[in-house]
């Protein structure tokens, strides 16, 4: 019995690693799987990011007019972030989104402007 307790602990132990491991590892990877991930993770917290539209990096992959754009995003401390997300039909060249993420999984998107994007992420944002 003492054996199977210590197979078993160990068996947790391995799982509770790898869980962690996978956290950290998936946290910016903006694979399909990536964002599965994150979207449910427990470690990860919702947070605030912001892009600027660049259409030259728009692909409307499904034929339907969704394009996906794969951009640089930045938190509110201007750290960038890779994020990939679906938008509905081809928005704004220029123009400025505030993402509500979870990793980089993409929970909603809106306009923002520059009165309300912290001022050392919209210096990085026009670089």
């Amino acid at each position: 019995m003492r054996s199977f307790l210590r197979v078993f602990l160990l068996g947790i132990f391995l799982l509770v690693i790898g869980y962690l491991g996978a956290c950290v590892g998936l946290k910016d990877n903006t694979s399909a799987a990536g964002q599965a991930f994150n979207q449910f993770n427990i470690l990860v917290k919702e947070e605030p990011r912001y892009v600027k539209i660049d259409n030259a990096k728009a692909v409307d992959e499904d034929g339907y007019g969704n394009y996906n754009y794969t951009l640089p995003s930045y938190d509110q401390k201007g750290q960038e972030h890779p994020i990939k997300f679906t938008g509905m039909g081809k928005l704004k060249q220029g123009h400025y989104l505030k993402l509500t993420t979870k990793g980089t999984y993409v929970i909603t998107y809106q306009e923002a402007f520059e009165q309300n994007i912290p001022h050392n992420v919209y210096e990085k944002l026009n670089k």
